[in-house]
This record gives C-alpha cells, sequence and structure tokens, in this order.
C-alpha cells in the first residue's frame, strides 16, 4: 500500500526540466521554498498553478546573505504574500557570504516571521551554536522548521527545548549519517516533518538521480525503521505536523 507524505521542502522552481505532477502521485501536499527574489516568484507561480494542494515561501538563501540590500524590499512584498518566511538561516560550511551578512539576512527573516505570524524555514549547516543563540535571542513564538536537520543527538535535544519542527531529509538514509539516524529517535513525534529538498538530497537506493517528491517514500521507510512504528502511523503523524504548523 502506498501511503501519503507531506514534501515540507521542494524546490520545484529548480528542477532542470518541466515540472510532472506524476512525481507527486503519493504528496498529500508539498512546500515550495524561495531561495532569492526570482525563485520566490516562480515558487509562487508553480504553487498557483498546481491541482495538488501547495503552499510557498519567500527569502534569501544564507549562501547569498550579501544581496540582501538589493533585494530587501522586493522580499518585504513577497513577504506579505507567502505561506511561509524563508529559506534563510546560517552556513557556515561554504561561507559564501560572510558570518555577519548571513546573520543580519536571517535576523531581517525573523523579524517578519515574527511580525507577520508566519512559519520560518531555517537552513542550518556547519552553525548549530549560532542559529541556537539567535533563535534565543529574538525569541519568536512563530513556527520554526530547521530544514534538513542534520544535527546530532546533542543539538537535537537542544533545540528540542525551543519547541521548532525537525525535518528530515533522504540524508538519514546514507551510510554516513549514523548520528542523524540516532538524532531522529530525539525528536518529538509532534515536531516530525519530512522532505525532499528537490532537486537535491536524493535518498538511497536513487542517489545520483535528480530528486522529486514523491522518492520521499525511502526517506519515510527509513524513519519508520528507525522509530520502530509503521508507515501508516508515521504518515498520520507527519501529515497532522504539518498542517498544524500551517494552521490547514
Amino acid at each position: 500500500m502506498e501511503f501519503k507524505w507531506v514534501d515540507t521542502h521542494c524546490h520545484l522552481q529548480l528542477l532542470n526540466e518541466d515540472f510532472d505532477e506524476t512525481h507527486c502521485k503519493n504528496i498529500e501536499f508539498l512546500i515550495i521554498p524561495g531561495v532569492d527574489v526570482k525563485s520566490s516568484l516562480k515558487a509562487k507561480e508553480i504553487s498557483s498553478s498546481l491541482d495538488l494542494e501547495s503552499y510557498w515561501s519567500a527569502g534569501l538563501h544564507p549562501h547569498d546573505a550579501k544581496l540582501l540590500n538589493t533585494q530587501r524590499e522586493d522580499l518585504k512584498k513577497l513577504f506579505s504574500e507567502a505561506d511561509l518566511i524563508g529559506e534563510t538561516g546560517l552556513d557556515f560550511y561554504r561561507n559564501l557570504s560572510t558570518k555577519d551578512q548571513q546573520r543580519e539576512s536571517f535576523l531581517f527573516h525573523l523579524e517578519f516571521s515574527k511580525q507577520l505570524d508566519k512559519p520560518i524555514i531555517i537552513h542550518c549547516r556547519d552553525s548549530f551554536q549560532d542559529t541556537y543563540d539567535l533563535l534565543v535571542e529574538f525569541n519568536n513564538s512563530s513556527p520554526i522548521i530547521l530544514h534538513s536537520w542534520t544535527g546530532g543527538r546533542k543539538w537535537t535535544k537542544r533545540f528540542r527545548e525551543l519547541d521548532v519542527y525537525f525535518s528530515i531529509s533522504g540524508i538519514v538514509t546514507y551510510e554516513t549519517a549514523k548520528d542523524l539516524q540516532l538524532s531522529v529517535k530525539e525528536i518529538p513525534m509532534n515536531r516530525l516533518l519530512l522532505e525532499t529538498d528537490t532537486p537535491y538530497l536524493t535518498p538511497v537506493p536513487l542517489k545520483g538521480k535528480d530528486n522529486r517528491p514523491n522518492f520521499i517514500a525511502h526517506t519515510a521507510s527509513k524513519i519508520s525503521n528507525l522509530l520502530e512504528i509503521d508507515e501508516k502511523k508515521l504518515s498520520e503523524i507527519t501529515i497532522k505536523n504539518s498542517r498544524g504548523l500551517l494552521k490547514r
């Protein structure tokens, strides 16, 4: 039996080919995040054109945080229209924008998430302490989604205190992801989400191909095994969590 899933992070606008809705046959609904003004506008366009239930977000990826001053006003307008804010956050692995630029952009997104009471999608790579500190300092009461969570047990427990949502991608299926596999067991069941990060992070056994929303079934299967619950139950839990954060 094929169960339904919510893909909470799916860059359909970044696919190298036209999107085929058959790639969503097992999807209850999906969220299309923006990574800059152009991709946010495209996310809005795709979301409104799909027959499938979908939502979109507007944001500036931490890689491009250096562009904030040129995109600020357009992003403000998009924030007021979007269902969610982001993708934003901190990426100290690549540092394609300086740490100060990333923090400024992250706080800009947090401010509007709080002001508009909209969920915020956070990218957190090699920046757990800084992300945690900024979230504590800002004290945002709107839903927080840690996208493609890769923290180990220690950081999962710490972020758990902030009542955030942890979104798990295909990385959890990788042989090298032992820490992540252990940390999944530390996530409260009412704060667990699934995602593909299409077209990236394709799960095993399809790694090497461009990711697609329907590939989420492989990630769900892995998590179901890790948590020792059946996929039907996992489907119900993650759909409920996804609707709860969107208030849908």
